[in-house]
């Protein structure tokens, strides 16, 4: 498991899904599949939820334990349509064709936590697709079950995209059949066939070709712009900054912001660890700190929404003095000379 496996990066979009799945499937509440994650029911409201690997997988596992079908994962792949990607998916629905959103999806496999490589080759009218796992991210469940999800999600993610039923023409696959090998060729609409040299999918050169109907090059542009933040967020998480793990934890929080050790905790290091970590980056916890208390109130302080008090303590600061004080000090003005700069209050 990768060590940025229990990192909180990774966008919750896909939990919706995976709650309404349990409920018609199984009548299974979030409590039973969320078991052993840490994430609070509640959060599956919020967008500002984000959820590492290791709780994904942890819920990957509570579903095949919950569940009563041996084709579930099939099943939840088909399930997982392409809002699962949130804000991402408009990079591939405004893509100019299938080929360019699969092309896409596989350049930005690292924010969609794929476990695999999506490797096509033209062979006349046609196109296999080599479906190649990644060996440095080991599977929750088995193999079989990653396998399956995949071909699922793809199935209904590219109806998705062309906005009509789709289905391959042909899978083949590596390992053994299964028992239950007769719901593969229910749940795809094609042939499988099993034990094979590699695992690849077939489809017609001119779906991939296939003009996507809600294609736009602006839209596309500028879904693109927030996938490269979004590649370089987790990219950075991924190498271990720790600064950047700090940022992202301090942006989650509101209200009275965490101690060094409780940071620390949070990040599974010790103090004396990220002292030592920051201060080799250059910097130290309470700057980050203090970087993000003044990045905070300059934006809510912009948009006059709310009072000098409710930003301090948005701040995590205890008083309002204590807010003047440090605003002061960072910008050689009061948050109220500041406000007032932009024409109110």
């Amino acid at each position: 498991m990768p060590d940025f496996s229990h990192q909180a990066i990774f966008p919750s979009a896909e939990l919706f899904l995976i709650k309404r799945f349990m409920l018609d499937n199984y009548q299974s509440e979030p409590g039973q599949w969320l078991l052993g994650t840490g994430i609070a029911e509640p959060e599956l409201q919020s967008s500002q939820t984000l959820v590492s690997l290791h709780q994904f997988d942890i819920i990957y596992r509570n579903i095949f334990r919950l569940a009563r079908h041996q084709d579930c994962g099939l099943r939840l792949g088909k399930a997982l349509n392409l809002s699962r990607w949130g804000l991402l998916a408009m990079t591939f629905v405004s893509s100019p064709s299938v080929g360019k959103a699969l092309q896409l999806a596989n350049q930005y496999r690292s924010i969609l936590r794929s476990r695999f490589d999506l490797i096509p080759e033209v062979i006349g009218d046609m196109v296999k697709v080599k479906l190649k796992h990644r060996q440095n991210m080991p599977f929750p469940v088995s193999e079989v079950f990653g396998f399956e999800i995949l071909l699922g999600t793809l199935h209904s993610q590219i109806s998705d995209l062309i906005a009509q039923p789709f289905h391959f023409n042909r899978v083949e696959l590596h390992y053994p059949a299964p028992a239950y090998y007769p719901a593969y060729r229910q749940h795809l609409d094609c042939p499988v066939v099993f034990a094979c040299a590699e695992s690849c999918y077939w489809m017609p050169l001119e779906i991939m070709e296939q003009s996507l109907p809600l294609t736009n090059p602006i839209a596309v542009k500028q879904a693109r712009e927030i996938c490269e933040q979004e590649l370089e967020r987790v990219s950075r998480i991924q190498k271990g900054d720790v600064s950047w793990l700090i940022r992202e934890q301090l942006r989650q929080k509101q209200g009275p912001l965490p101690s060094l050790p409780a940071m620390a905790a949070k990040l599974a290091i010790s103090p004396r660890t990220l002292r030592r970590r920051l201060a080799m980056a250059g910097t130290s916890y309470r700057e980050i700190v203090q970087q993000h208390q003044l990045q905070l109130a300059l934006h809510h302080l912009g948009r006059n929404s709310l009072t000098v008090r409710e930003v301090s303590e948005l701040c995590g600061f205890k008083d309002q003095t204590g807010f003047r004080e440090a605003f002061k000090r960072w910008t050689q003005m009061t948050p109220t000379e500041y406000r007032k700069s932009f024409g109110s209050e």
